[in-house]
């Protein structure tokens, strides 16, 4: 069962997707709010993932919880994507999303996938500001660079990316900062989103 926590400013909005997404069976909603200002009271229900429309969180949220961040979009802002990005969101979708996309991305997010909205790739990347800086034609990732990426797809963290690859945590590091070196990018989900569009790994 995955637990829900939803965050959306219209009580209408609220009911429409708690109606939607309890039609699933593996879907469970735990609580809902108007406006996220902090995690701190969302933590105790233990939520796998928060829905949460872009009009509802507070400005400079920090997402400290351990569960899958699940934005819905109205309109796309550069400044705000990245920080965005930058602050834990794993998965962006247009508020427009289909009902089966919608729960389809709530199951991959759930186990640690990146979903993004093929409409919002290319103005993703475009939003992200050392995009537009750096040529990446000429740019190389060695094969294990790409396996690494690609978990880091995954949602992996360096422990489990250090088992599965059968490496120490030490050059994993390595290779991440190596990485995000060759793509001039300062989170994961930066590097994730970059390596998508160079066709490097697929989401």
């Amino acid at each position: 069962m995955i637990r829900i926590f939803i965050i959306a400013q219209s009580i209408v909005t609220q009911a429409g997707l708690r109606a939607l997404l309890t039609l699933d069976a593996d879907l469970e909603i735990v609580g809902s709010a108007i406006r996220l200002e902090s995690t701190t009271a969302i933590a105790p229900l233990q939520p796998d993932i928060l829905l949460i429309e872009q009009n509802a969180i507070a400005d400079s949220i920090h997402f400290d919880i351990d569960a899958g961040i699940i934005l819905l979009i109205d309109e796309l802002s550069n400044e705000s994507l990245t920080d965005y990005l930058r602050s834990g969101v794993r998965t962006i979708l247009p508020n427009d999303v289909s009902s089966d996309e919608l729960i389809n991305a709530i199951k991959a997010t759930s186990v640690g996938l990146t979903v993004l909205h093929p409409e919002l790739i290319d103005s993703l990347t475009s939003a992200l500001p050392t995009a537009k800086s750096t040529d990446l034609s000429s740019t190389t990732l060695t094969t294990r660079e790409i396996e690494v990426l690609e978990m880091l797809a995954e949602g992996l963290g360096n422990k489990a990316i250090a088992r599965r690859l059968n490496l120490s945590e030490h050059t994993v590091k390595f290779h991440i900062s190596s990485i995000f070196s060759k793509l001039n990018v300062s989170s994961r989900t930066e590097a994730v989103i970059l390596g998508a569009k160079q066709g490097w790994i697929l989401l």
